[in-house]
């Protein structure tokens, strides 16, 4: 393994499944915050970073006051009968920090847009001063030696860290060992989409501005679309991943969500930039050309500057007829959303997936494509382990012991897909043929593929729902939930093909409207490598026209 980065283990490349996880809820990890009192009259329901802004300009608002809000809303979500499970830690010195930022604002003026603005990290995101547990009961009083590269920039930029949101364990589904299940905000039966589950859920009913998720292949659109949310990921490697529990640094990136795609940009344009200890990072700004380079080189990205009306005029969108299909609710929307986007002035071209790509990719061997990239998970992970204390176990070995005597006796057992991975990941590596040619072959080609594709049609995005059905009924290893009025799709999910970015393809989701269970759902634009701002500009002028977005109303 090569040794490198800021700790040197970044690789080149109801039930009580619900309620169980609260008794020593977000607060009594966190730290009730001591003193409350009436706040401002400022609305903190669906507020953008901009009203925030404009609000501490008025001297009409302090960024104490609201965080008291932000944390009264959260006590009322998280421990009380109106629970989501989105939140595992509270920063027990929030208003503390609170309190250091208005004094600043005061004496010098904001630091920039996300002065005072409070944010959520996903829990496997590092910080100095707050727990990161990845998901994981055995993980779940670990302090990591140092801030992640995002989290610093964050902090650096004079964001709030509100807290923690819960994660599936080991970034994948939506259920953990120290929370349960995060449930969605539109339908208590339904999951969240994937493992930023938390992220998605606590911004979708307004526990805080922004929020970090991850993504190795579905995990920040995923749960943006079941959560009415915008959500980007980003090309692989405009983000460090330094600070980051890997699930597969061949896939890994964090990304923005947020309620508009403005919000989306701002915060997006905080974390990303070049960091020294992430060599995918030195990789992608080194080798881009032009003002990407320059501008990071500088501390200068700025992806607001892509969001135009009229950015739709002239492009000229794949529309990925395969993904249609699956829930007529779900084509409805889509159709909608199409109609605007050509009343906008896109050009719109319905496409295939060419034969060649849907056998290598979807249906042929590419197919496993994560599976064999998973080859590399123990590297990755006791990687990560061996940045952290002494208390922390060192081995998979370890986890699985102790999942399998201790966790799985308790009320919260593991998941099988987590003690799957974890086993598996005992008899397989990167020296295995297989991840060889993985590496070589698998990959490039399906990069091949997808790019010929672009070229064919020649497109600046491909745009298809996110989802071919809306938020599945909740199962895991507690409870599970019987939902006849779901409708299953047999078609390809459009997650998959957006999901495996072989070489970084990046892909923004924005609200496209809701099915008659009250249950939003997505449009997506992805694009090649390096496109990101340009995607934002596009969902920003069909976000602006169709104006999708709307709180979940109250349980």
């Amino acid at each position: 393994m090569n040794g490198c980065g800021r700790r040197g283990f970044i690789a080149g490349a109801g039930a009580v499944g619900l309620t169980a996880g609260t008794a020593t809820g977000a607060f009594a990890r966190g730290g009730s915050p001591t003193r409350r009192r009436q706040g401002p009259r400022f609305d903190i329901e669906e507020a953008t970073v901009a009203d925030i802004s404009a609000a501490y300009d008025a001297r009409e608002l302090t960024c104490v006051e609201l965080t008291e809000m932000y944390l009264a809303r959260i006590a009322a979500h998280e421990d009380g009968d109106d629970r989501l499970n989105s939140i595992t830690t509270v920063n027990p010195q929030a208003l503390r920090a609170a309190e250091e930022l208005d004094r600043e604002r005061r004496r010098r003026g904001r630091r920039g847009p996300l002065h005072g603005i409070p944010v959520l990290l996903k829990d496997n995101v590092d910080t100095h001063d707050m727990a990161t547990s990845n998901g994981s009961v055995i993980l779940r009083d670990s302090v990591p030696p140092d801030d992640a590269f995002i989290a610093r920039a964050l902090r650096r930029q004079g964001a709030l860290i509100l807290g923690k949101a819960s994660m599936g364990e080991f970034a994948g589904g939506s259920y953990n060992t120290i929370d349960g299940q995060v449930v969605n905000p539109y339908n208590a039966k339904r999951n969240t989409g994937g493992s930023s589950a938390g992220s998605g859920a606590a911004i979708a009913a307004n526990l805080a501005v922004l929020a970090i998720g991850t993504d190795t292949s579905t995990s920040v659109r995923g749960p943006a679309s079941f959560c009415g949310l915008v959500g980007l990921r980003p090309t692989t490697g405009l983000i460090s991943r330094d600070g980051i529990a890997p699930k597969n640094l061949t896939f890994d990136t964090a990304g923005p969500m947020a309620r508009t795609v403005t919000d989306t940009a701002l915060l997006f344009s905080a974390v990303a930039g070049l960091d020294p200890a992430d060599p995918l990072s030195v990789e992608v700004y080194g080798d881009h050309p032009g003002p990407l380079r320059r501008k990071a080189a500088r501390g200068d990205l700025d992806f607001t500057r892509y969001l135009r009306r009229r950015s739709l005029r002239g492009a000229r969108l794949g529309v990925v007829r395969d993904f249609f299909g699956g829930d007529p609710e779900i084509d409805a929307l889509a159709e909608d959303a199409l109609d605007t986007l050509r009343s906008l002035g896109a050009r719109l071209v319905d496409i295939t997936l060419d034969p060649e790509f849907v056998e290598f990719y979807i249906t042929g061997g590419g197919a496993n494509i994560r599976d064999i990239a998973d080859y590399r998970f123990r590297e990755d992970w006791e990687g990560y382990l061996a940045t952290l204390g002494p208390e922390v176990p060192k081995t998979i070995e370890e986890f699985v012991h102790i999942y399998e005597t201790e966790v799985n006796a308790s009320p919260l057992p593991v998941e099988d897909s987590v003690l799957e991975l974890l086993t598996t990941s005992l008899t397989t590596s990167t020296d295995a043929p297989e991840y060889r040619d993985l590496t070589r072959r698998v990959l490039p080609e399906a990069t091949r593929l997808k790019l010929a594709m672009f070229d064919r049609h020649r497109l600046d995005a491909m745009v298809f729902p996110y989802e071919s059905s809306f938020a599945s009924p909740i199962r895991n290893p507690v409870y599970s939930v019987d939902d006849p009025t779901h409708v299953p799709s047999s078609r390809p999910r459009p997650s998959t093909f957006a999901g495996y970015s072989s070489v970084g393809f990046p892909g923004v989701v924005v609200p496209m409207g809701f099915g008659s269970q009250g249950l939003p759902m997505t449009l997506s634009f992805m694009g090649r490598p390096y496109s990101d701002g340009r995607l934002l500009g596009y969902a920003y002028d069909y976000e602006q026209e169709s104006r999708w977005r709307k709180a979940r109303k109250a349980r």
